[in-house]
């Protein structure tokens, strides 16, 4: 699979067609902020990926369709589109507009309906390919199996700016969560090394050793249940005394007896606790002591007037009888109301500027007095005899109200005294319960035989199985390749700008990264130093692998993409005028470099397409004639008339 075009719709329908030469070099060089940087990502979106990972800009802003024709290898074009995630204000569109055998126009705007989605599209373009059935089983089974899949087959086609030139990752993707580990689980299957007709019978090994470890840890678990029987038994048996399921019977002294006394246990009916409700008597018995507080409160408050108002009475008593004291010493003078003088002062005779009461006004006084007091001698057992009742009536609603309260104390401790002969039972059915599970396990564990000729036919059938795939075949056949791989790098490397070129170049597989064995010791790419060491190695590493999968028919696309792989020679804000190669270090160097690619792809084609995005152009013949598109002075991805609309 190739890259043909790329094509660009914007909001009224118009095209941005990009245009690709299959089987070749095809550079686009072009100043900063062009749009070189976002090809990866437009390529690696319409390619089924299930993120947009094009950057923010004139290009999300101004497109609505981003789209890629590609070209198989049984000669079959294909167009896929699909939305700018902007338009619909989201992060990614799963829709996918698929149009098989398309021609050389492009489709319209209008015609771009969605028939696919990702996960669809990811299997199609895995058919295309020829990616087959295959899963990876991994040996300690602590993770799931995985299955090649298109995705996969990318991590070897995008070399993106951060990526060209850095020491830590070599592939596509190998800094994001668990690519690492996808990239050594697939790697052996788009190289070769796996036997595919075997693919199959280690599925099948491998769901039947999960059944054996599951049938040995079922009798790892019922010896150890067999083992502690007769401690858990007597264990139980206590239980049941403790909370008297049983009797203090004696105990067992053989394990038989103690399962037989435990098998009695088992059988013991549970009768439910009935316990009369006592709802409607309790709510009576509250509302009828609320209304005996309110009436005592009455009682009391009538008691306690009777008594303030006897206290009145009594001092009233004791002031009209000193009144009538002084009133009744008139009568020592022995006047009377025929001589009676009220200027004439009768104790000594003499005149009185203030006239006093006369006789008779006081003898009426005295009268009124003695007619008060009698009322008031009248009224006083009548008084006494209300608050006797008033007492009475207070003794007889505390005694009712003592004995309601009474009444209610009685039906809550019932309640309580219920409530823990209700938890008595619980714990009794719970110890039944325990008792009943021990005692079917003792019977299921009781035969082992069932459980052996299970487990000696599992491991029958994978010993069986295992003779049919040859693993150590499989671990020497990618060593071999590997092998191969490492070699064509060390044959290469002369033909880059990099230290150690006669020491050997090695691809570690399990660290995903590149040695040079040097005569003192082997030295890890990202100890190696130099940014033009490090794109050189990519370089070295991802065309070894591509001559690897097309020299053995691999199902792998047939594309690479470098973005920027002379930034570390030509730092983008001194590089947009043409560069002139002259006969510096740096010049030498980036002309090897596309030297290597285009003699490495001419020596593969047409089965190699190489896509290349930088800001430098050289004046060499070579560069030149693989150069598909300038952008300067105006020119980029985007036309300018698009960013008006």
């Amino acid at each position: 699979m190739q890259i043909e075009k790329i094509i660009l719709y914007n909001k009224i329908g118009e095209t941005r067609i990009l245009p690709f030469n299959l089987g070749q070099v095809n550079i686009i060089s072009g100043e900063s902020k062009s749009g070189k940087t976002a090809l990866i990502g437009i390529l690696d979106y319409c390619l089924a990926s299930n993120s947009c990972d094009i950057s923010e800009g004139k290009i999300k802003e101004t497109v609505t369709y981003f789209a890629v024709v590609v070209k198989f290898n049984d000669g079959e074009r294909t167009f896929i589109a699909r939305q700018n995630p902007n338009i619909k204000q989201v992060s990614v569109v799963s829709s996918v507009c698929l149009i098989r055998n398309v021609g050389d126009a492009v489709p319209d705007f209008n015609d771009l309906d969605s028939n696919f989605n990702v996960d669809s599209l990811k299997e199609f373009l895995s058919r295309k390919i020829g990616i087959n059935e295959n899963i990876h089983i991994p040996d300690s089974l602590t993770r799931e199996p995985l299955k090649a899949n298109f995705k996969h087959s990318r991590f070897y086609c995008y070399q993106p700016q951060y990526l060209v030139a850095d020491p830590n990752q070599l592939f596509y993707n190998q800094n994001k969560d668990f690519v690492p580990q996808s990239i050594k689980d697939t790697l052996p299957y788009f190289l070769g090394a796996i036997n595919e007709e075997s693919l199959s019978i280690e599925s099948e090994i491998t769901q039947l050793k999960k059944e054996l470890n599951k049938l040995l840890r079922e009798k790892r678990e019922s010896e150890k249940i067999k083992s502690e029987g007769i401690s858990q038994a007597y264990s139980l048996i206590e239980e049941a005394k403790e909370i008297g399921l049983i009797q203090n019977v004696a105990k067992p002294e053989t394990e038989s007896e103690a399962f037989k006394l435990l098998s009695e246990i088992s059988k013991w009916e549970y009768k439910p606790l009935e316990v009369k409700s006592e709802n409607n008597v309790t709510k009576d018995l509250i509302e009828r002591r609320n209304e005996l507080r309110i009436e005592l409160n009455k009682v009391e408050d009538n008691l306690k007037a009777a008594r303030d108002f006897t206290k009145t009475t009594l001092g009233y008593n004791d002031e009209v009888r000193q009144q009538e004291i002084r009133l009744s010493s008139i009568h020592i003078l022995g006047l009377n109301e025929d001589n009676e003088n009220g200027d004439i002062c009768p104790l000594c005779s003499s005149e009185m500027n203030t006239p006093i009461p006369s006789v008779k006004e006081l003898n009426k006084s005295l009268l009124q007095l003695r007619e008060d007091l009698k009322s008031t001698n009248i009224e006083s057992p009548r008084l006494q005899a209300y608050i006797d009742a008033l007492k009475g009536e207070e003794d007889n609603v505390k005694t009712e109200l003592r004995n309601v309260e009474n009444s209610i104390a009685s039906i809550y401790q019932e309640n309580e005294r219920a409530k823990t002969l209700r938890d008595l039972n619980i714990r009794r059915g719970k110890i039944l319960g325990r008792i009943s599970l021990f005692l079917e396990s003792a019977q299921i564990i009781d035969d082992y035989t069932e459980l052996d000729v299970k487990i000696e036919n599992i491991k029958g059938q994978i010993k069986s199985l295992e003779s049919q795939v040859d693993t150590d075949s499989e671990k020497e056949r990618l060593l071999s390749i590997l092998n191969k791989i490492n070699l064509q790098m060390s044959k290469w490397v002369n033909q880059l700008d990099v230290e150690y070129q006669d020491s050997p170049i090695r691809f570690d597989l399990n660290k995903l990264t590149i040695y040079v064995d040097t005569d003192k010791k082997p030295i890890a790419l990202p100890q190696i130093g130099s940014g033009a060491n490090w794109v050189a190695y990519h370089l070295l590493i991802l065309f070894a692998l591509q001559k690897h999968f097309i020299q053995n028919n691999r199902p792998t696309p047939r594309f690479i993409v470098f973005d920027q792989p002379t930034q570390v020679y030509y730092p983008p804000e001194k590089s947009d005028e043409i560069i002139e190669v002259g006969q510096s270090s740096d010049d030498i160097a980036v002309n090897k470099m596309f030297n290597f690619m285009l003699e490495v792809v001419d020596s593969l084609s047409p089965n190699l397409q190489v896509i290349v995005t930088d800001h430098a152009y050289l004046i060499n013949e070579r560069f030149e004639k693989a150069v598909i598109e300038v952008w300067r002075k105006g020119e980029k991805l985007i036309p300018e008339e698009w960013e008006e609309l």
